[in-house]
């Protein structure tokens, strides 16, 4: 079945073999009576003018908007003086009068039609009885109905094209929305999880740690470390406690609500924090660390991301490295933050661990790029989420 631009383009062709085959129809019949070469060359000069035309406005070349007007002068002057020199070129009229109607404005077609109309009865009325006025007026009026036809059915094919578009456009839409909304109750889920399990695991150690602080006398060495194990488990289940908020509250505003979203310390004391954490988990394993912080502030989603990548690179120090110093810097480049966590320890060697590869996903997921080399662990983060 031949879809609706299928046939307008077929309608369009139509219309230029139509002018062929009714010129050839001319020629053959001229050059069979023996025609003046006039005849000859002004029907060359017709078939180039109107080829040239159309074979510009087809290849969709620009040109000024009164070219189309001035073509359209010259095909019905040399038209014109094909009719006057031989009637047999006289129904080219008809897809002229098309051409007419599909290039002019509306209030010109009427007195360029009948022009052209006029033109044609002139030369086949004389002696030729009614039927040489009725056909070409019938004629007439048929190429006008065509065109007017064509252009009612590609408005309509317009119409239904943008219909359609519009309609991928909603489902698009559709589609993203329902991801969102699925995205927002999988985290609202996990943040569940993360209340109902590992949060109250936190908070029954720090609860346990303040009743064992209780037990132990003031000069005992083992309070010390039981502090450090108390200010970690406070600090974990303060971050469990935020993500909960956080996706409780991205669910909520899928479905409408709204929670308020707690607000966090500005970058700097943030990292600050974690760096005295890893000193006082390093001098309670038995061994002095120092760790310098040099760091500006970072927008979100960047600035979550290099707490990340901080905590995770502090926390494989503390476990792995057996450093005695450690540097962290934050700084910003154009549109680029870069993170680096440097240490003097024995550095990193074989396969990434599961904290290292799930800290690659996370960087690479707002744009950015990690790097693993040695006792380097380095990012570079986009300022603006993507």
């Amino acid at each position: 079945m031949l879809s609706t631009n299928r046939i307008l383009e077929m309608l369009r062709v139509s219309l230029h073999v139509l002018v062929a085959v009714l010129l050839a129809v001319g020629l053959a019949g001229q050059v069979r009576d023996g025609a003046p070469l006039a005849a000859l060359l002004l029907a060359a000069c017709f078939a180039a003018v109107y080829l040239a035309g159309t074979v510009w406005h087809n290849r969709g070349k620009a040109y000024p908007a009164w070219a189309p007007y001035v073509w359209l002068a010259v095909v019905a002057v040399l038209w014109v003086g094909l009719a006057v020199l031989s009637e047999a070129f006289v129904w080219l009229e008809f897809p002229l009068v098309m051409l007419a109607c599909v290039i002019l404005p509306v209030r010109w077609e009427l007195p360029v039609t009948a022009a052209l109309l006029a033109v044609t009865l002139s030369v086949t009325a004389p002696g030729g009885g009614p039927g040489a006025v009725v056909g070409p007026t019938i004629g007439t009026v048929l190429a006008v109905f065509i065109v007017h036809a064509y252009q009612a059915l590609r408005a309509e094919a317009d119409h239904y094209r943008q219909m359609a578009e519009d309609l991928r456009a909603a489902q698009r839409e559709a589609a993203h929305a329902e991801h969102a909304a699925g995205v927002a109750q999988e985290r609202a889920r996990l943040a569940r999880e993360v209340h109902d399990t590992m949060a109250q695991g936190l908070s029954s150690i720090v609860l346990l740690g303040r009743a064992m602080d209780k037990q132990l006398g003031e000069g005992d060495p083992a309070r010390e470390t039981l502090e450090v194990i108390r200010a970690t488990a406070s600090d974990n289940l303060a971050e469990a406690r935020r993500f909960v908020s956080e996706n409780s509250a991205n669910a909520a505003e899928v479905e409408g609500a709204t929670l308020p979203t707690p607000k966090r310390p500005p970058l700097p004391a943030r990292l600050d924090r974690l760096a005295r954490q890893a000193e006082d988990r390093q001098r309670a394993l038995g061994e002095a660390l120092e760790v310098r912080v040099h760091a500006v502030d970072l927008p979100e989603p960047a600035a979550s991301v290099a707490e990340r990548l901080v905590r995770e690179g502090l926390s494989n120090i503390v476990r792995h490295a057996g450093a005695s110093s450690a540097v962290v810097t934050v700084d910003k480049l154009g549109a680029t933050a870069t993170i680096d966590v440097f240490d003097n320890g024995r550095g990193i060697s074989g396969p990434e661990g599961y904290g290292l590869k799930g800290l690659r996903a996370r960087v690479e997921e707002v744009g950015g790029e990690m790097t693993v080399e040695g006792n380097v662990l380095a990012a570079t983060l986009p300022l603006e989420a993507k």
